[in-house]
Order: C-alpha cells, then structure tokens, then sequence
C-alpha cells in the first residue's frame, strides 16, 4: 500500500473543481449550458475511481478472518475481490492479507498494513475506538443480525427464564457470542446469574456443550432443561420429535464488519461501501454470507456494551482461539 500520492491526487480535483467554478459550470452567459448533465455525472464518476486507486496505490490488502483456513478464505472472498477489482480502474489488484489473531487483524487495518479488513462483531464492537470505519455489514439469511434462543421441552414446565434457577442449562462456549456472552447476559437481566467470563454461574447449572447442534441435542434428548444456541440451528417441528418451546430471544447479535483504515477519505469510503452494497449474488456464491448491507451503528454500540459488561476483550478472544 502506498498513499503518498493521494493527496497530490486530492489537490489535483480541489484544483479542477475550482477550475469548474471559474468556468461558470459551461454557462456561455445566454443561460445555455455547453457541457451536458451526462458528461459531468461520467466526470464523477472517474474523479472517484481516481480517489480510490490513489488512496490504494493500485492495490487493496484485505486482512482476513483469523482462526480460519486460509484457502477456504480466499476462495470465499475471491468473487468480492473480483467485484472490487472492476469497480474501479485505479485499481489493479485486490489481495486476501492472513492474520494470526484478532488483535493482528485489528492492528493491521488500524496501522494500514491492510486497506480493508474483515473484523467478527464484538471485535468490532471493541475496536471502534481505534478509528476503523465501518463500510458494510456481512448479511445472512437476508438479515444484518441474528438473536440466540433459550429453549426448553413442553413437558418441563418451564415458561419463563425465572423458572430456570437451580436446572441445568446447556451453552455452546463460553466465548461465542449467541452460545455463552449473549445467553448468558439474557438471563442477567432477567434476575438469573449464569456467570460470565471471568465468573461461574451461581444461579443455575451450565454444561458447556461445544457446539449449537450439541446443545440442541441436549434439551431435546432430556439431559438438560433448557438450551441456548443460535436461531439459525433451531429445526422445525417436523425436523425433532420433541416438543420445543422458546422460552426466550436475546437481544440481536450483528454479523461481521467490512472495514477501511481510520484515514481513509470520505469520498473513499462512500465509493467502497456503495461497491460492496452492490455486490451481485453470483459473486457471493460460495461465500458465507448473502449480501453486504447497510451499516447500522446502534446494533455494535450495544454489542460493545454487552461485551465490556460481560469481561470480554480481544486478548481474550485470542486467548481462547490460540488454547483450541
């Protein structure tokens, strides 16, 4: 990445839009206009692609996720790539940069190693104060967030997360977001302590299942009375012979973050954002995620919230990432 010659690039539009404004905007001063609506919208067009070829240097570094395998990534981000490569002629190539950790790929769109980068939702949550912009939210299932369920069976005759002090609760680990933090500070508010992070439960009994299918198949075996993973994992009635009943619904959980460095330029930002918000569905196909949406902050500012109330923090997440 080289952006040393950005801001000559940024000088040389200030200094044509000043030309554009002495010329009378091609008014001959008889009220007719010599240069059409179409030429100056083409105009805007290429002064954007300049601005983000320059500010990249010709090329973009995507940090990826880490804790993934690298080939899988880069085959699920390749068509992204792609899209960004042919959206603007500034730009020549966009690359997939491997991170270690959390904190690395937080560090590498911070410092500018990487122009872009993919960050989970608490880690943006936690980083926002480095400066990182938000560009686009990874969507699935035609939705920018999902929630976590507390399920239990009809015949235990639990109705509400009151009625689960003192019974055995399955979670999926302590450090995912819909199957240990949000669950667990769901039944928080609710009056039940269920631990935290950095605390064991007093309240009810935790078994940590290991995955959302596992804790699924907890409750509806009968080892546990009640369960929590993510939606996405609940089946519907005809795929369980048992009768599950939602006792509860946590507060949404966002999806990943497409983010630029904390100097990226406004008119960049918008042009990259508008890019990826454009993304065709054939280029998605064999990622994870359906489309990139529109950022919305106020789902994050609570994350963060719940994530700071709950003792997480990226060392944290790296921690028990780099232990498994």
């Amino acid at each position: 990445m080289d952006r040393r010659t950005y801001l000559g690039g940024a000088g040389s539009a200030l200094l044509a839009a000043g030309a554009g404004c002495l010329g009378g905007n091609g008014d001959d001063g008889d009220g007719s206009n010599t240069e059409g609506s179409g030429d100056a919208g083409a105009e805007s067009d290429a002064d954007t692609d300049d601005s983000v070829g320059a500010w990249s240097g010709g090329e973009i570094e995507f940090a990826l996720p880490p804790f993934q395998d690298l080939e899988e990534l880069q085959t699920q981000y390749a068509g992204t790539f792609e899209w960004l490569e042919d959206g603007f002629d500034g730009v020549d190539e966009v690359t997939g940069q491997e991170t270690t950790s959390y904190a690395a790929a937080v560090e590498s769109v911070v410092q500018g190693h990487s122009e872009l980068g993919n960050l989970s939702p608490m880690i943006f949550a936690l980083a926002q104060e480095d400066g990182v912009h938000p560009l686009a939210v990874n969507w699935s299932h035609g939705s920018d967030s999902y929630r976590t369920y507390i399920v239990t069976r009809a015949e235990t005759g639990i109705e509400s997360l009151a009625d689960l002090e003192g019974e055995t609760i399955a979670l999926v680990d302590p450090l995912s977001a819909s199957g240990g933090i949000f669950p667990q500070y769901t039944l928080r508010e609710a009056g039940i302590d269920a631990g935290d992070v950095e605390s064991d439960a007093e309240d009810v009994d935790v078994e940590w299942a290991g995955g959302h299918g596992n804790a699924l198949t907890a409750v509806e075996q009968g080892h546990v009375a009640a369960a929590a993973y993510g939606d996405f994992q609940h089946p519907d009635d005809d795929e369980t012979d048992a009768d599950l009943e939602v006792v509860a619904e946590s507060d949404p959980i966002p999806f990943d973050v497409v983010v630029a460095t904390p100097d990226t330029p406004e008119d960049v930002r918008e042009a990259l954002a508008e890019r990826l918000q454009d993304t065709p569905a054939e280029n998605l196909e064999d990622h994870r995620v359906d489309e990139y949406g529109e950022f919305d902050p106020d789902l994050y500012d609570q994350t963060r919230e719940i994530a700071i109330e709950m003792g997480v923090d990226i060392d944290t997440l790296d921690d028990a990432e780099s232990e498994d």
